[in-house]
């Protein structure tokens, strides 16, 4: 079923003006993209907002990882709290300065640190690659506190998209490595599930959209030769995992008519089953990506209010309350 129709006319109005994204060209789908995004990113440099390359050394034989840290020009004294940040794409698509505009409109709203993450890109990576090359850059950031100006007791790590999928997986691997922890995950619209199997996974067909083609051939690729077996990893497609205890509060925001919304929806119940505080977002009549592609609707300026009072809970440096899953009745 066509979603079209069921759009807000804020967004709908955009949406039917942008081309389909063709996946079964990835090449192609990766210059569309970039494309988009060079009409989307108007903003250009921000004088209050510095940044710098960096390598995070690779961990157990994998390449160093590029991470690009923005930050204040002027800052209060003291150290900052951080957004690790991973930009989406379906696992196979995006670039390392698609985000630039977003990540420096976080430090000049927050005033603290954002660490981008360009990690590897499937089918000529696919996991863990990826996953490895997220937790590497996070274990330089958590390692290079002090240097870089961060408070550690504040590092909220955060998506969109597939990077949102990815955000929740290095969660899973944050708490099953032991080797340090994080404040907040911030999970927008996030690609957990690679089974293509929930509801609106059937009923998202629309070409102008993230639709179930799409997201099929972005899972293929991400997953290799474990598509649809049983082998997938659960740091991969985080639905996977049984036990989800243990993991840092979460924020999930997701739309209505988005591809996700169904699991996206039973993830952070499950997390609130598992005794993680988490809160949950979802806005009416909001397609994929809405955020991006219509930044000035109405619906959007609920969710930047939303997501900047998630930033500003996890930047608090409140861990929340120990997850203790609730007794099943």
């Amino acid at each position: 079923m066509p979603i079209m129709d069921r759009l807000d006319p804020e967004l709908r109005v955009v949406v039917e003006q942008i081309p389909a994204l063709d996946l079964t060209d990835i090449p192609a789908a990766r210059a569309s993209l970039a494309e988009l995004y060079a009409q989307i990113n108007t903003g250009g440099p921000n004088p209050r907002v510095s940044h710098s390359d960096h390598m995070a050394p690779g961990r157990d034989g994998n390449p160093d990882v590029m991470v690009r840290v923005f930050r204040p020009v002027t800052a209060a004294s003291g150290p900052l709290p951080c957004l690790y940040w991973t930009q989406g794409g379906g696992y196979v698509l995006t670039a390392p300065d698609m985000d630039d505009q977003f990540c420096q409109e976080i430090v000049d709203t927050h005033e603290c640190v954002v660490v981008s993450v360009d990690w590897r890109r499937a089918p000529e990576h696919p996991f863990p690659a990826p996953a490895e090359d997220c937790y590497a850059g996070l274990a330089w950031v958590v390692s290079n506190a002090d240097e870089l100006g961060i408070d550690p007791s504040r590092i909220v790590i955060g998506g969109h998209s597939s990077g949102g999928g990815s955000t929740a997986g290095l969660a899973l691997l944050v708490r099953d490595r032991g080797e340090f922890t994080v404040a907040h995950q911030l999970l927008i619209y996030p690609m957990l599930d690679d089974t293509n199997s929930t509801p609106f996974s059937h009923l998202v067909t629309d070409p102008q959209v993230w639709n179930r083609t799409s997201n099929e051939i972005g899972w293929r690729g991400y997953l290799g030769d474990t598509y649809g077996t049983e082998d997938v990893s659960p740091y991969a497609a985080p639905t996977r995992m049984e036990n989800l205890a243990g993991v840092p509060p979460a924020t999930v925001l997701t739309g209505e008519l988005d591809l996700f919304v169904d699991e996206d929806i039973d993830y952070a119940q499950r997390l609130m089953r598992a005794g993680v505080p988490t809160e949950l977002h979802v806005y009416r009549a909001a397609h994929h990506g809405f955020d991006r592609m219509v930044p000035h609707a109405k619906v959007t300026q609920r969710f930047i209010a939303d997501r900047d009072a998630a930033l500003q809970f996890g930047f608090s440096g409140s861990l929340g309350t120990p997850s203790v899953p609730l007794p099943v009745t």
